[in-house]
């Protein structure tokens, strides 16, 4: 259980470095050199009896060649010489307007010791301290006495395969004193074929294996590269004029090279430089190949027309590619020191900046302008506001009265309708000589035929109850008539603690 965690803790450790390292270089991306401003640079390439130079620029991480020239010298059996080199800087440095650009240095492969080795990964933290520790035995030099570098290519087995290029320092010295005498300075100094596989990988992709060749009338050198880095070189010198020694030659250098990848079940991409005789390399080692062609690499790369040549372009790529992973021999295998840049940090806090004040401010501003509105409509309408309340006022007022008189007109009784009540009940031969309605009573006097038979009519009505007789019947003879007094009470209503009837009215 303990370690099924110990194993989860891990891989989430792991996942979350490699989140914060590729966020890290995001952030810190360069958006300044290569990118927003042109980063020039010029490649310099030292042959036998010439300087051969490349110039270039990157730009909206786009790289773009600008031109190549040639500069010869009378030493035709040797590589040219340090006053020759600084010459040829300062004459391609005003040719191509280049004051300023980055100077890389590009040197043949014959003139280095390149070595392959395995080390245990646990020396990765401390690579640099171990290959300068044992750079005597991986190489003749001490590295004290070295220039060099290194690349790790491949990792399995627990173990780290490297490649080391180094030379004496001796023989680089001239060269970098003629080049500060004429104030130039050497930011980089590789080697032609790890130049070629820069080139290699700009046209297949670093994550491929490739296998470069280039080749002249003399002499031949090419490189394997494993995920964009140089895993091994070789070169030779051809042994006569004839392009089939030659061909045979190249075939018994390479052979082994793709045995090598045949038997681990792979195969790389084979390139070579436009040469005569090598058409038939691809018969011979069993493996396609395609050739460089001029215009492919100014059509890639928007170089001008003419011969490109191929040992300064490698050494140019390597410096303004940002994917380049070639060497760098001033360094001595220490990771090159880049300032951090923090234009894309700054550039992304300012948008967030930029964003968060109209995010904070903007609603503020909208709400107010909202709340500005109904004020002025609110004021606008308050004359409107006025009358409508005037107009609720009247209409209380209004209703006031209606419910006072309503309840007025259900409190008391209507002397019209009692007395319509009365006429209705009574017989013609009843006459009355008195009527006194009251809000809870009725009391009547009159003459009837019989005073008897007016009681239950009126008893009957819906109007009266407790109809009674308030006083005895009288006979009048000379009415012939009886004279009557009549008191009921209103149904529904309620008679008064004193038995009288307020605000009594007599008819």
């Amino acid at each position: 259980m303990f370690s099924r965690y110990a194993d989860m803790s891990l891989k989430y450790g792991t996942g979350l470095k490699k989140v914060w390292f590729n966020t890290s270089r995001l952030l810190t991306y360069n958006l300044i050199d290569g990118v927003l401003l042109p980063k020039n640079c010029l490649s310099l390439s030292i042959e036998k009896g010439m300087v051969q130079a490349a110039y270039g620029s990157v730009f909206l991480a786009k790289p773009r060649i600008k031109g190549f020239r040639k500069y010869p010298f009378d030493e035709k059996t040797g590589y040219a010489g340090p006053e020759n080199l600084a010459w040829a800087a300062t004459q391609a440095l005003k040719e191509f307007k280049a004051s300023g650009a980055q100077i890389v240095l590009s040197m043949p492969r014959e003139l280095f010791v390149v070595r392959t080795a395995e080390l245990p990964i646990t020396t990765k933290e401390n690579i640099t301290s171990v290959i300068s520790y044992e750079m005597d035995r991986l190489t003749p030099f001490a590295s004290s006495e070295a220039l060099y570098d290194f690349k790790i290519y491949d990792e399995k087995d627990g173990k780290l395969e490297i490649i080391i290029a180094a030379i004496r320092s001796e023989f680089l010295r001239p060269y970098i004193d003629a080049m500060k005498e004429h104030n130039l300075q050497l930011s980089r100094i590789t080697l032609s074929s790890a130049g070629l596989g820069t080139l290699c990988s700009a046209f297949q992709g670093n994550g491929h294996d490739t296998l470069c060749l280039s080749a002249t009338d003399k002499s031949y050198e090419g490189c394997t590269t494993r995920n964009g880095v140089i895993s091994s070189t070789f070169q030779g010198v051809f042994a006569g004029p004839e392009k089939q020694s030659h061909l045979e030659q190249i075939v018994a250098d390479i052979e082994p090279v793709i045995n090598r990848y045949r038997t681990s079940g792979t195969a790389p991409s084979v390139f070579i430089t436009p040469v005569d005789g090598l058409s038939a390399l691809q018969q011979r080692i069993g493996v396609p190949v395609k050739t460089m062609k001029q215009e492919e690499i100014q059509s890639k790369f928007r170089a001008p027309s003419g011969d490109v040549l191929f040992n300064p372009l490698g050494g140019l790529l390597e410096a303004v590619l940002s994917r380049s992973k070639g060497f760098n021999l001033l360094t001595k295998g220490k990771p090159e020191q880049k300032k951090t840049p923090k234009a894309l940090t700054i550039a992304l806090l300012c948008v967030i900046v930029a964003m968060l004040v109209p995010y904070l401010i903007v609603p503020l501003q909208i709400e107010k302008a909202k709340l500005n509105q109904i004020n002025t409509n609110i004021a606008s309408r308050k004359p409107e506001v006025r009358k409508v309340e005037a107009l609720k006022k009247e209409i209380s007022a209004m209703e006031t009265d209606i419910s006072q008189i309503h309840d007025f007109k259900n409190s008391k009784p209507l002397t019209m309708n009692v007395m319509k009540e009365l006429t209705t009940l009574l017989p013609n031969t009843v006459w009355l000589t008195r009527t006194r309605i009251t809000e809870q009573t009725v009391e009547i006097e009159g003459y009837a035929a019989a005073a008897t038979t007016i009681l239950p009519k009126l008893e009957q009505s819906k109007m009266f109850q407790k109809v009674e007789f308030t006083s005895p019947t009288v006979r009048d003879a000379r009415m012939n008539a009886d004279r009557f007094v009549m008191r009921m009470e209103l149904e529904g209503m309620k008679t008064n603690t004193t038995g009288e009837a307020s605000d009594a009215k007599e008819e």
